[in-house]
Protein backbone atom coordinates (compact mmCIF):
# COMPACT_ATOMS: atom_id res chain seq x y z
CA UNK A 1 0.00 0.00 0.00
CA UNK A 2 1.41 3.38 -1.02
CA UNK A 3 0.94 6.18 1.49
CA UNK A 4 0.75 9.75 0.22
CA UNK A 5 3.91 11.78 0.70
CA UNK A 6 3.80 14.69 3.14
CA UNK A 7 2.36 17.80 1.55
CA UNK A 8 1.10 15.90 -1.48
CA UNK A 9 -2.51 16.12 -2.51
CA UNK A 10 -4.33 12.89 -1.79
CA UNK A 11 -5.49 12.43 -5.37
CA UNK A 12 -3.17 9.55 -6.19
CA UNK A 13 -0.90 11.84 -8.25
CA UNK A 14 2.48 11.77 -6.58
CA UNK A 15 5.54 13.66 -7.74
CA UNK A 16 9.10 13.69 -6.43
CA UNK A 17 8.65 17.29 -5.31
CA UNK A 18 5.76 16.33 -3.05
CA UNK A 19 8.29 14.87 -0.61
CA UNK A 20 9.57 18.37 0.07
CA UNK A 21 7.12 19.61 2.65
CA UNK A 22 7.91 23.26 3.26
CA UNK A 23 4.93 23.84 5.51
CA UNK A 24 7.15 23.08 8.55
CA UNK A 25 9.46 25.98 7.62
CA UNK A 26 6.88 28.52 8.77
CA UNK A 27 8.21 30.11 11.95
CA UNK A 28 6.67 28.75 15.09
CA UNK A 29 5.30 31.72 17.07
CA UNK A 30 6.36 29.99 20.30
CA UNK A 31 9.98 29.78 19.12
CA UNK A 32 12.25 32.32 20.81
CA UNK A 33 14.87 34.36 19.01
CA UNK A 34 18.41 33.77 20.31
CA UNK A 35 18.88 37.50 20.90
CA UNK A 36 15.76 37.48 23.07
CA UNK A 37 16.97 34.43 25.00
CA UNK A 38 20.41 35.95 25.61
CA UNK A 39 19.11 39.50 25.95
CA UNK A 40 19.43 39.41 29.73
CA UNK A 41 23.07 38.36 29.60
CA UNK A 42 25.57 41.06 30.40
CA UNK A 43 29.32 40.63 30.81
CA UNK A 44 30.61 40.64 34.38
CA UNK A 45 30.95 44.00 36.04
CA UNK A 46 34.01 45.23 37.88
CA UNK A 47 32.28 44.35 41.16
CA UNK A 48 32.83 40.67 40.49
CA UNK A 49 29.23 39.81 39.72
CA UNK A 50 27.42 39.59 36.42
CA UNK A 51 24.40 41.77 35.87
CA UNK A 52 22.26 38.85 37.03
CA UNK A 53 24.06 38.82 40.37
CA UNK A 54 25.93 35.57 39.80
CA UNK A 55 29.61 35.45 40.77
CA UNK A 56 32.19 35.94 38.06
CA UNK A 57 34.94 33.36 38.47
CA UNK A 58 37.67 35.59 37.03
CA UNK A 59 36.69 38.81 38.86
CA UNK A 60 38.99 38.23 41.85
CA UNK A 61 41.96 37.30 39.70
CA UNK A 62 44.34 39.84 38.28
CA UNK A 63 45.98 37.89 35.49
CA UNK A 64 49.00 40.21 35.65
CA UNK A 65 49.96 38.38 38.84
CA UNK A 66 50.75 35.28 36.82
CA UNK A 67 52.51 36.67 33.78
CA UNK A 68 54.77 39.53 32.93
CA UNK A 69 52.92 42.85 32.47
CA UNK A 70 53.70 42.90 28.75
CA UNK A 71 51.98 39.54 28.31
CA UNK A 72 48.46 40.29 29.52
CA UNK A 73 45.52 42.41 28.44
CA UNK A 74 44.04 44.85 30.95
CA UNK A 75 40.53 44.03 29.73
CA UNK A 76 38.52 42.99 32.80
CA UNK A 77 35.77 41.20 30.90
CA UNK A 78 38.00 38.66 29.14
CA UNK A 79 41.54 37.85 30.21
CA UNK A 80 43.83 37.75 27.19
CA UNK A 81 47.43 36.69 26.94
CA UNK A 82 49.88 38.24 24.52
CA UNK A 83 53.32 37.06 23.48
CA UNK A 84 55.69 38.93 21.17
CA UNK A 85 58.80 37.35 19.74
CA UNK A 86 62.12 39.04 20.67
CA UNK A 87 62.60 40.60 17.20
CA UNK A 88 59.15 42.18 17.65
CA UNK A 89 57.83 40.94 14.32
CA UNK A 90 55.01 38.66 15.52
CA UNK A 91 52.56 39.19 18.39
CA UNK A 92 49.87 36.64 19.17
CA UNK A 93 47.00 37.28 21.59
CA UNK A 94 45.00 34.35 22.97
CA UNK A 95 41.86 34.06 25.04
CA UNK A 96 41.95 32.38 28.44
CA UNK A 97 40.97 29.05 26.87
CA UNK A 98 44.04 29.19 24.62
CA UNK A 99 42.28 30.03 21.36
CA UNK A 100 44.06 32.58 19.21
CA UNK A 101 42.25 35.91 19.33
CA UNK A 102 44.54 38.08 17.22
CA UNK A 103 47.83 37.98 15.33
CA UNK A 104 49.72 41.23 14.80
CA UNK A 105 52.63 41.49 12.38
CA UNK A 106 55.16 44.29 12.19
CA UNK A 107 56.20 45.73 8.81
CA UNK A 108 59.54 43.92 9.25
CA UNK A 109 57.93 40.54 8.52
CA UNK A 110 58.36 41.26 4.82
CA UNK A 111 61.98 40.16 5.23
CA UNK A 112 60.82 36.65 6.21
CA UNK A 113 59.80 33.95 3.76
CA UNK A 114 56.23 32.71 4.00
CA UNK A 115 57.41 29.43 5.52
CA UNK A 116 59.50 31.19 8.19
CA UNK A 117 56.66 33.59 8.98
CA UNK A 118 54.19 30.72 9.31
CA UNK A 119 56.60 28.86 11.59
CA UNK A 120 57.13 31.99 13.70
CA UNK A 121 53.38 32.52 14.09
CA UNK A 122 52.89 28.89 15.16
CA UNK A 123 55.72 29.08 17.72
CA UNK A 124 54.52 32.36 19.24
CA UNK A 125 50.88 31.18 19.24
CA UNK A 126 52.01 28.07 21.12
CA UNK A 127 53.67 30.23 23.77
CA UNK A 128 50.60 32.46 24.12
CA UNK A 129 48.41 29.37 24.45
CA UNK A 130 50.80 28.04 27.09
CA UNK A 131 50.41 31.29 29.04
CA UNK A 132 46.62 31.06 28.84
CA UNK A 133 46.68 27.43 29.99
CA UNK A 134 48.92 28.35 32.92
CA UNK A 135 46.37 31.01 33.88
CA UNK A 136 43.68 28.31 33.81
CA UNK A 137 45.86 26.34 36.22
CA UNK A 138 46.09 29.33 38.58
CA UNK A 139 42.37 30.18 38.35
CA UNK A 140 41.38 26.58 39.03
CA UNK A 141 43.90 26.18 41.85
CA UNK A 142 42.59 29.29 43.60
CA UNK A 143 39.00 28.22 43.07
CA UNK A 144 39.66 24.77 44.49
CA UNK A 145 41.58 26.28 47.43
CA UNK A 146 38.59 28.52 48.22
CA UNK A 147 36.44 25.39 48.37
CA UNK A 148 38.81 23.73 50.83
CA UNK A 149 40.56 21.25 48.55
CA UNK A 150 44.07 20.02 49.33
CA UNK A 151 46.67 21.98 47.35
CA UNK A 152 49.01 19.05 46.68
CA UNK A 153 46.26 16.82 45.33
CA UNK A 154 44.76 19.70 43.36
CA UNK A 155 48.11 20.66 41.82
CA UNK A 156 48.72 17.05 40.86
CA UNK A 157 45.25 16.78 39.29
CA UNK A 158 45.63 20.01 37.32
CA UNK A 159 49.10 19.14 36.11
CA UNK A 160 48.71 15.42 35.38
CA UNK A 161 45.06 14.92 34.55
CA UNK A 162 44.28 18.23 32.85
CA UNK A 163 47.81 18.75 31.53
CA UNK A 164 47.78 22.40 32.60
CA UNK A 165 51.22 23.95 33.12
CA UNK A 166 52.02 26.05 36.14
CA UNK A 167 52.90 29.69 35.44
CA UNK A 168 56.48 28.83 36.37
CA UNK A 169 56.56 25.99 33.83
CA UNK A 170 55.11 28.23 31.10
CA UNK A 171 57.65 30.94 31.87
CA UNK A 172 60.52 28.42 31.81
CA UNK A 173 59.38 27.04 28.43
CA UNK A 174 59.21 30.57 27.01
CA UNK A 175 62.62 31.53 28.40
CA UNK A 176 64.27 28.37 27.06
CA UNK A 177 62.66 28.71 23.64
CA UNK A 178 63.61 32.38 23.39
CA UNK A 179 67.15 31.58 24.50
CA UNK A 180 67.55 28.76 21.97
CA UNK A 181 65.67 30.30 19.04
CA UNK A 182 66.65 33.94 19.26
CA UNK A 183 70.18 33.86 20.67
CA UNK A 184 71.82 37.19 19.86
CA UNK A 185 68.71 38.76 18.25
CA UNK A 186 67.45 40.78 21.22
Amino acid sequence: MDLPLPGAPDDGDQSDLAALDFSAAVEDPGEADLAVVLGGYMPPSASGESERGTPDFFAHVDSRDYHDPVGVSDDLATPMFEVTNPPGTVTVTTLVDGRVHQIDLSPNVTTLTEALLAEEIVVIAGLATQDARSAQYTFMLEGMREHGHDNVATRDFLNRELDLPTPEQAHAVRAELFRARYAGEE
